[in-house]
This record gives C-alpha cells, sequence and structure tokens, in this order.
C-alpha cells in the first residue's frame, strides 16, 4: 500500500536535489538515486512519526521528529516497490518487459550477424562521420514510434555505425534521446496524443468545478460538479494548437538537426568527448561506467552467421506491425441508436462511424511489452530456422547475454521511478504551485513553463508533472486572461524539458542504456543544449505572452 501524501513544504526538494547533485558530484547514478530516497524516508518520517512506529508517547517533539526520521529509513522498500513502475501494470509491461524483450532480442541480434549486416549496408551509403551523425538523427525520427521505442531501439541500431566513425556514445545518446521525448510531444498518434489530451481534459474538469469555464467552452465538459468529465473528442482541436506552442520539442529538434549537419559546432562537455573520440582515443572515457556491459559490447556474433541487414529489419518491422496493432485495432461491432446520417467523432481516439450498425474502433496506447516480445520471438525463430544460430542453447545464451546487458538500465530506472513517487508523496506540487499568486497574465506563460521545467527536473517525469500542473495551469489561465493554448504549450514544453535531461528521467536512462554511454556523462553533454533550447523557449513564451491576445487560436476549439 501507498504512503499517505503530505505536504512536506521545500523537505519535498531535498530528494530529487541530493540525488542530482550527488550523482553529478561522484559521476554514480545509483548511489546518488539511493542516497535521494532514503532522504525522502527520512523526510517522511519526521513528518509522519506515529505512521512509521514511533511511540505514541513520543510522537510531540524534536525527540518524536528524529525518532520519526531514523524509522522513516523502514518506508524505503515502500517507496521503491509502489513507485509507478511496479505499482501500475502498464508500466510494468510497457516498461520493464519491453527493456528485457529488447535486450534479449539485441543479443540475438549481435550472436546471428544481424546488428553486423545493418552495419555493412549504412557503411554503403555512409561514408564519414557527418553522414553517421545524420543517419543517426534521421533514424531517430523515421523510426519514432513512442519515446520508449525509439530509446529502446534507435540506439542499439546506430551504435556499430557511429562506433565505426569514432563518434562518443554521449553523441549518440544525444541524438536518441532528442528524438525521443521530443518528438514523442509531437506525436499525436502514440501513447502521448491519448495521455495529453487527459492531462488538459482534468485541467478542464477543474475549472468548471472551480467556476471558471467560459461559457463558450462548456461544450468541452460533460456533466458539472462531481459528475464532470471531459468531452475528449471535443478538446482535439484545443491539443492541435497547442501542439504548434510547443516551442521546446521544435526547437530541440531542429538544434539536434543542425548540430547533425554541422551548422551548430560542439560545445562544452560534449567537445570534449568528441575531441577525444576523433582522436582515436575510445567512443566513452577511461573512467567511465557505460551503461551496456562489457560482455555485452564485446559479444560477437556466432561463426555460421551470414551479416544480413534482413535479419535486423524483420524482428525489428515485427515490433512496429504489433505495436501500430496493438494500437489501432481494438474493433468489436456495436449497434448504435443513431441516425442513418454517418458521423464522424473522434472522442478519445475513438472512431465512430454509425449507419444504422456501427464499429467502435478504440485507437489505445503502444502495448511496447506485447510488441517486444512478438518481436523477440520472431527473431528466435528466425535465426535458428536460417542456421545463423547454430543451436537452442546459443540462442538461449545470446538472449542472457542481452539481459545482462541491460540490467543496469533497469536498476537506475527502477531507482529513479522511486524518487519520483517519493517527490509525489512529499507533495512538491502543492508547494511550488503556491508561487504564482499574483503574478500579471503577460508572464504567466513563462513563469508556468519555469514552473513546470524546475518540477519535471526534479521529478524526472513529464507524465507526472503534467498531471500536477494542467489542473492548475487551466483554472489559471481563466482567471488572469492568458491565451490558453500557449500556456497549455509552455507547460508541455516544461515537462519535455526535464523529460529531456534530467538524470533520473526514464528515458535519459534508457537513451544512455542502449547507446552505451555512461549516463552522468550523457546528462552533462547534453545538459548545456538543453539549456540553450530551453532559453530560446522561454524567450519565445515570454515575448508570445505580451503579443498574442487571449482569444488567439490556430484551429478552431
Amino acid at each position: 500500500m501507498a504512503l499517505e501524501s503530505i505536504s512536506a513544504g521545500p523537505w519535498a526538494l531535498l530528494p530529487p536535489l541530493l540525488a542530482i547533485i550527488l550523482a553529478w558530484h561522484i559521476r554514480d547514478a545509483l548511489i546518488g538515486l539511493f542516497v535521494g530516497i532514503m532522504s525522502a524516508a527520512v523526510v517522511y518520517g519526521a513528518h509522519k512519526p506515529a505512521v512509521v512506529g514511533v511511540p505514541s508517547g513520543l510522537v510531540d517533539g524534536p525527540i518524536g521528529t528524529v525518532a520519526g526520521g531514523v524509522m522513516g529509513l523502514t518506508t524505503i522498500p515502500t517507496l521503491i516497490a509502489t513507485a509507478p513502475l511496479f505499482n501500475d501494470s502498464w508500466y510494468v509491461e510497457n516498461v520493464l518487459v519491453a527493456l528485457f524483450m529488447i535486450g534479449g532480442m539485441i543479443g540475438l541480434m549481435i550472436r546471428s550477424g544481424a546488428i553486423q549486416g545493418v552495419l555493412e549496408a549504412l557503411t554503403d551509403r555512409v561514408s564519414n562521420e557527418a553522414q553517421a551523425e545524420q543517419a543517426t538523427f534521421l533514424a531517430g525520427i523515421i523510426i519514432h514510434i513512442d519515446d520508449y521505442f525509439n530509446c529502446l531501439v534507435v540506439g542499439s541500431m546506430m551504435r556499430p555505425l557511429t562506433d565505426k566513425y569514432n563518434i562518443s556514445r554521449a553523441k549518440l545518446a544525444y541524438y536518441v534521446d532528442s528524438a525521443g521525448s521530443p518528438a514523442a510531444r509531437l506525436a499525436f498518434y502514440s501513447t502521448w496524443g491519448v495521455a495529453l489530451i487527459g492531462f488538459i481534459g482534468q485541467g478542464i474538469v477543474t475549472a468548471q468545478q472551480d467556476g471558471q469555464l467560459p461559457a463558450h467552452l462548456s461544450g468541452l465538459v460533460a456533466g458539472t460538479g462531481a459528475d464532470a468529465s471531459a468531452a475528449t473528442g471535443q478538446i482535439w482541436p484545443l491539443f492541435f494548437n497547442s501542439i504548434l506552442f510547443g516551442f521546446y520539442s521544435w526547437i530541440a529538434l531542429i538544434i539536434a538537426a543542425l548540430v547533425a549537419w554541422q551548422v551548430i559546432p560542439n560545445f562544452g562537455p560534449m567537445k570534449h568527448e568528441e575531441d577525444r573520440a576523433r582522436a582515436g582515443d575510445g567512443v566513452y572515457g577511461p573512467d567511465d561506467n557505460p551503461m551496456i556491459s562489457e560482455e555485452m559490447d564485446q559479444y560477437g556474433m556466432a561463426e555460421s552467421a551470414t551479416p544480413d541487414w534482413r535479419n535486423f529489419a524483420i524482428p525489428i518491422g515485427t515490433m512496429i506491425v504489433l505495436a501500430f496493432a496493438a494500437m489501432f485495432w481494438r474493433a468489436s461491432p456495436v449497434v448504435q441508436a443513431q441516425s442513418m446520417q454517418t458521423v464522424f467523432t473522434i472522442p478519445g481516439y475513438t472512431l465512430i462511424l454509425p449507419a444504422g450498425g456501427a464499429w467502435s474502433f478504440n485507437i489505445g496506447g503502444v502495448r511496447l511489452g506485447l510488441a517486444a516480445t512478438g518481436a523477440m520471438v520472431v527473431a528466435f525463430a528466425l535465426y535458428r530456422l536460417r542456421g545463423d544460430i547454430p543451436s537452442n542453447s546459443d540462442a538461449s545464451d545470446a538472449m542472457v547475454h542481452g539481459f545482462k546487458g541491460i540490467l543496469l538500465a533497469a536498476a537506475i530506472l527502477t531507482l529513479a521511478s522511486s524518487i519520483q513517487n517519493s517527490v509525489t508523496t512529499l507533495g512538491i506540487s502543492s508547494f511550488v504551485t503556491n508561487w504564482f499568486a499574483g503574478v500579471p497574465p503577460e508572464i504567466i506563460p513563462v513563469s508556468l513553463f519555469l514552473v513546470t521545467g524546475f518540477i519535471s527536473f526534479s521529478d524526472g517525469s513529464s507524465w507526472a508533472t503534467y498531471g500536477v500542473m494542467l489542473p492548475i495551469a487551466i483554472p489559471i489561465v481563466f482567471s488572469t486572461g492568458a491565451n490558453l493554448p500557449l500556456v497549455i504549450g509552455a507547460v508541455f514544453s516544461g515537462g519535455i524539458f526535464g523529460d529531456h535531461c534530467s538524470p533520473i528521467s526514464d528515458t535519459t536512462v534508457l537513451s544512455s542504456s542502449t547507446s552505451g554511454s555512461d549516463h552522468m556523462v550523457h546528462v552533462r553533454t547534453q545538459l548545456p543544449y538543453a539549456l540553450v533550447t530551453a532559453t530560446i523557449a522561454g524567450v519565445l513564451f515570454t515575448v508570445l505572452g505580451f503579443v498574442v491576445p487571449a482569444g488567439f487560436r490556430i484551429f478552431p476549439y
């Protein structure tokens, strides 16, 4: 059972700040994250001494606080076990299971010569370092279905090519990460589209319940009071307006492209990494701890294998087909009592085409666990039938190598999710959102962008941050007269900033993992690019906050 949430005030900032500072200083994400969780447990126990087992006679006063802090350490297993990664079956299936299945599949691909086949095929079309970087960036954009899918596949696919041209693992991780969360914010067809519509709906319902929803937007909510729910189908135009104001995502992708095409030079820690790699001194530093086991990195193909890029394309194609099939195929015949006139609506990704009878066609989220499992099964069968892997035991050994290769990523992901759970339990949102009292409407967009970015960097989760911020931000819009799509774009952009560069972000961890980069090196080298992106986005939100009138919209809603 999850711990009861509390309002720890500024103490809610201690766990993420401690985790980030310690991980940055000692260059060990695991230790930093675990110490952050320990500090959250201490803070929780100090605020709730009775809950952690302090005798009732000692609860009040400084002795109770100190004793509660010490006994609060007993809540560490609870903070980990009730983290989203374990507490929600969606995360277990689509993150943990998918991570291990793709790890096993990559082990099979290495052993069968599939990865070598891709390298040979790309080598025919790539002749220098610049083209290798461009191919890596484009692969992230083209293959993009979902941020997890992108991070798990692109790094593994492109790592042999970037290694061949002495491109640092940190640079590879930057391209993978930049085509992850920033692109996902714009990918309305993916899991993100459904989720973001839901977050906007929560905010609009909150505004109606608070009596702040303008009459001309009443159609965005069905019902009133406790029975109110978002009219999801009517929110899509508002969502598409907000995509155009998702400045952080657009700028992050543009900057990554300009870096790949050598328009923007390497700078900051990235320049150091690239200079060393191009000098032939290794794609990662001698003191680095790549998030892929040395055993996996040096694992080779079988003597019976024939390098063939199709051995890579078939399992990956299977994963893409299964991912889209699971997303779009939810069909069941339903009879609707409607007129014979054909109607087309999209409520919550639901397509209804009634004409006497009807088909309800629900578009769900990416089921990455299912897709990855199916792809690994196809890879196993394909390589055994072709003889590229000579025996079942050899194939099993290849999968185990793959599992080992991503074990560190799974461990860091577990602790990162636990930190997210910790700061939510300590009430970081209620502390931060008190900062908005009396803010002028012109600076509401940039203020919300900065606060959302701070929270998302602290908790490492854009979705958790959106769940907190949008029910606060949307009523603020209606009470101050700020522009609604601009503010939603600002909140979405702030969430992507943290998801893109926080050391405790799941997609940042996954990017380091599949790219074989030291995690903290990836964070340090990417952060200057992220800060430049955030600065440009902040300037745009500031200027447009003064320029864009409250009623401006591109698509009517």
